[in-house]
């Protein structure tokens, strides 16, 4: 099965429909200006949905103080709304899709549904520090949900992540 490790989680994906941001050539030429992308995409073409999965190792991190908490959310909105756009251009046609869409394994139509997953790799301790972030995230991430129709956006700690992604994909 495909995949990859990255901060302490592994994900394997059932099919050849993922891929990362940081290997298109049309992201990389973006990503020089400030421009963020989540870790890796994968398709579910029986759901039409993408899965767009950030991964984080905070199992050093201080996440006790309110600022770190609240630079993080930020940094993890920051990462969902780039790819947004990335996919927003692809599904509208803009002129910059031509460069986007070698990546994607299906270019994103009206009925696409996205989901928004940051997982976290963390020790026990840090727990509570997850759950915060996750409504610190999903708090700033809710206005752009509501405008796209997005219902599914979270952070999680990995051991959650692992038991609730479907297919296995996280190890």
């Amino acid at each position: 099965m495909p995949g990859f490790k990255e901060s302490n989680i592994t994900l394997e994906f059932p099919d050849e429909n993922f891929f990362r941001f940081s290997s298109c050539a049309g992201y990389k030429v973006l990503s020089g200006n400030h421009f963020k992308e989540m870790d890796a995409c994968w398709y579910d073409s029986v759901s039409n949905s993408y899965w767009l999965i950030e991964l984080k190792d905070f199992s050093l991190a201080s996440l006790t103080t309110p600022d770190t908490i609240e630079k993080k959310s930020w940094d993890m909105v920051k990462k969902a709304i780039d790819s947004l756009c990335m996919f927003l251009s692809s599904k509208h046609f803009y002129p910059y899709a031509a460069s986007l869409n070698p990546c994607f394994p299906f270019v994103p139509d009206s009925r696409t549904q996205y989901y928004f997953i940051t997982i976290v790799h963390c020790d026990n301790s840090q727990k509570p520090d997850i759950q915060l972030l996750n409504e610190k995230f999903r708090r700033k991430f809710s206005p752009y949900a509501k405008l796209f129709g997005i219902t599914n956006y979270s952070v999680m700690e990995h051991s959650t992540a692992i038991r609730v992604i479907p297919n296995n994909m996280v190890l």
